[in-house]
């Protein structure tokens, strides 16, 4: 083989290979639907791919998985082709053990539906619904380029599919509703789409936005055929409670000048509040609920006791302080890594 001689680390290998394919990391990001600074980490050497993807990495840049392996001098990647190998091993079991089930199960209810109701109607639903999850197994492993929309659209179709098949088992006019929610459903991981194929510019601010728009629209539409004054005096409170805990944790994850362990510590500390502020929240938009509130959940004396107080379990109490703690910990020993980091 010819690239054995010039062994070398993974990332000079992969972009020799991008180069020699006249790819550019921007396209041979777009064919591994990941973004452009993911594959100059993997050049630079700061970050390997995940397992799952070396199989669709080799099909880009045009090599064997074994000329992939062999031809890095590294380490790191001759475990990862190691990992790789376990990896098809599995997922191939996982798509033949999901055809069987594919095979089986409609063969099966069609001859019940027929056996016992003398007529084919819950049978549209089951033959529906394995074609959605067709959509989400088997299918990406059959499918080349463009494998996300493919997918995404076969997954919409079944989806419609599925509702329609349900309507005519049922009938009634829900399915004017089931359908308008099941449109604003799909928008979703559409635009996301849409951002990372037509933007790719800061993809995971732009997909947090539109996930956050989507909450509130998807809420309206279901207020819109069920009525209720439900919508503006409880779910936007506690939907914009969740959204923004959700920006929090995008935040955290998200802060580059900070190390791994420190990035840990802030999401631990914001799991830690998160139910007893969300309770919060629900006392004081529901008061009749009797909720705990947050300060409920810092009387630690009933640890002691086992008691309840104010409606706040004492099992929840200790969770609670379980979790305080870890974070702390975690947050002392993020600090403490970082200053010795900065000053080394």
């Amino acid at each position: 083989m010819s690239d054995v001689k010039d062994k070398g680390p993974f990332g000079e290998y992969i972009r020799r290979k991008r180069l020699e394919g006249g790819l550019t990391q921007k396209e041979l990001a777009g064919q591994l639907f990941v973004t452009e600074s993911t594959v100059s980490k993997w050049e630079r050497g700061l970050s390997y791919p995940d397992i799952s993807m070396v199989a669709p990495i080799c099909a880009a840049l045009k090599i064997s998985e074994h000329e992939f392996f062999t031809a890095c001098d590294d380490e790191s990647a001759r475990l990862q082709a190691r990992q790789a190998g376990m990896w098809r091993r599995t997922t191939k079991g996982v798509r033949l053990f999901c055809t069987a089930i594919y095979v089986v199960a409609p063969v099966t209810c069609f001859i019940c539906d027929l056996a016992v109701f003398h007529t084919l109607d819950w049978f549209w639903i089951v033959l529906a619904a394995l074609m959605l999850a067709f959509s989400f197994t088997n299918l990406p492993a059959m499918v080349g380029k463009n494998k996300l929309p493919i997918c995404l659209g076969a997954a919409t179709g079944s989806l419609v599919l599925l509702m329609l098949a349900c309507w005519l088992y049922a009938g009634g006019w829900w399915v004017l509703g089931g359908a308008a929610i099941t449109a604003v459903c799909l928008a979703l991981p559409w635009s996301w789409w849409a951002i990372w194929r037509f933007y790719g510019k800061h993809v995971p601010l732009l997909c947090m936005a539109a996930f956050s728009v989507w909450v509130f629209l998807l809420l309206a539409v279901i207020r819109a055929f069920t009525g209720g004054a439900w919508l503006l005096g409880f779910a936007y409170p506690i939907a914009a409670f969740g959204v923004g805990y959700a920006w929090l944790y995008f935040a955290a994850i998200s802060w580059s000048s900070v190390g791994a362990w420190l990035k840990t510590a802030l999401c631990a500390l914001l799991s830690a509040f998160a139910v007893p502020l969300a309770n919060s929240l629900i006392a004081a938009l529901l008061p009749r609920q009797h909720a705990p509130a947050l300060l409920d959940y810092f009387a630690w004396g009933c640890l002691l006791t086992r008691e309840d107080v104010n409606g706040a379990s004492w099992v929840n109490v200790l969770v609670f302080a379980v979790l305080l703690a870890v974070s702390v910990v975690l947050l002392v020993f993020g600090i403490v890594t970082e200053l010795r980091k900065r000053k080394g």
